[in-house]
């Protein structure tokens, strides 16, 4: 099994040969004096045992190439030293202990802060399986990638071990300069059982907390299955299901209400059956059916809207994008609507009747421009200008990338020269130092 699917679901039995067969060479960076405007980013990131950098490595390139973020596995775990060329996730900590060490870029705030998390399994050797229903340790960081800076979150609950299902948020607030610039502080939440409750850290408090969520409207009519990464948009958190619609809440709220909103019509898909018994083959059917209405779906900020867009995964390959009316979600509106499968022609990815070719599916929206939407055709990412029909640039992917997701992070001008906020409270939190020289 890939390391794709062994980042979806955590209990699963995950192949070493396949992990190792399939590692990204090292890179190397400095630091910029200027940066792209946004980035789009590898949702996996990269742990670097040959790196003795402070913080986290990150080289942002212009879109649609992709950037990644990589961390040295001495600051996730404080036993490992620097190695020459030691860039396998897979490594032998002595007698007959393995350990696999992975990451992922959990959620970008809107001014370019990046949440990550790494997974830390360990496990008697020789190992050629990998059980992941066990208990890995789990590292959380707030990261300000352009400098490097990496501020540890303190264990949920005082443990390592607590996993969360759901994709965890980060929302920043710069109340000082009226929301621009540098933020004064930031919030980290995870949804609890649809919004009834969240785990909720605030860097005012320094600590976690369970809060009860407020609802505001009727309750759900069915269980939100969450499947891409946490949006951050109008001061609030939006925990996304592609198949029926977004939960939103202000994590600084004392009181967080909850709002929903759901799909466009048409867009909302019939809620999957379940026994409810616990069965493991169920449960991978369930996720393989999230990772599958995840690749023609997105929900994301673009010129300052929240917008939604699909693709259907059948010719002529229907792309629509929608605008949501408001921050608070009365409804949305149909902007575009546009059949890829010539448009894609005419730019130089055409279809072929009866193949193998996988259907293009939506990587990322454009923040900056919202008639722009970036697609993964094949092995490229095309970008399409949906206002006028165009393919107007591409990328290809790179083969050794397993490419989880893509995760659009903007990159302000002030990012490079500030700080994460500093929390109330440190209870044992560690920051890196910054600036960070990848050699």
């Amino acid at each position: 099994m890939s390391l794709r699917r062994l980042i979806g679901i955590s209990s699963a039995a995950v192949s070493v040969r396949s992990l190792s067969g399939r590692l990204p060479h090292t890179f190397s960076t400095a630091a910029a004096s200027s940066h792209p405007p946004w980035a789009v980013i590898d949702r996996t990131t990269r742990v670097d045992r040959s790196s003795s950098a402070p913080g986290a490595c990150f080289r942002p390139v212009e879109p649609p190439a992709v950037s990644r973020v990589s961390a040295p596995a001495h600051l996730i775990d404080p036993s490992q030293r620097p190695g020459a060329g030691s860039t396998n996730v897979l490594h032998h900590l002595g007698g007959n202990v393995v350990q696999l060490l992975f990451g992922t870029v959990d959620a970008a705030s809107g001014d370019g802060h990046l949440l990550l998390s790494y997974h830390d399994h360990r496990a008697e050797g020789p190992c050629t399986t990998w059980d992941l229903t066990g208990d890995p340790e789990i590292h959380r960081f707030v990261c300000n990638p352009l400098t490097g800076q990496m501020l540890r979150l303190p264990d949920i609950g005082g443990s390592r071990r607590i996993i969360v299902f759901h994709h965890m948020g980060l929302l920043t607030q710069a109340d000082a300069r009226l929301g621009n610039g540098p933020p004064d502080r930031f919030a980290v939440a995870e949804l609890i059982f649809d919004g009834a409750a969240f785990e909720r850290f605030l860097s005012d408090e320094g600590e976690w907390r369970t809060v009860m969520g407020v609802p505001r409207g009727p309750l759900l009519r069915r269980q939100m299955e969450v499947n891409q990464e946490t949006v951050a948009f109008g001061g609030r958190l939006w925990w996304v299901d592609l198949a029926f619609g977004a939960i939103s809440v202000d994590p600084f709220a004392d009181w967080p209400e909850t709002r929903f909103v759901e799909l466009p019509s048409g867009s909302v898909l019939p809620a999957r059956a379940s026994t409810n018994d616990g069965d493991f083959g169920e449960l991978e059917d369930k996720v393989m059916f999230k990772e599958e209405v995840a690749k023609h779906r997105r929900i994301g900020v673009s010129e300052g809207r929240l917008r939604y867009a699909e693709v259907s995964p059948h010719d002529p390959f229907l792309l629509s994008s929608f605008a949501l009316d408001g921050d608070e979600g009365s409804g949305w509106t149909l902007e575009h609507q546009v059949a890829l499968r010539q448009v894609l022609a005419d730019g130089g990815y055409p279809w072929q009747e009866n193949s193998t070719q996988a259907a293009p599916q939506i990587a990322v929206l454009d923040p900056l421009n919202a008639n722009v939407i970036y697609l993964k055709v094949g092995e490229h990412i095309v970008v399409v200008d949906v206002n006028n029909g165009k393919v107007i640039g591409a990328s290809p992917l790179e083969e050794e990338y397993l490419y989880l997701s893509l995760v659009p992070c903007v990159l302000p001008p002030w990012l490079g020269s500030s700080r994460i906020p500093t929390p109330g409270k440190s209870n044992g939190m560690e920051a890196t130092d910054d600036p960070v020289s990848c050699i």
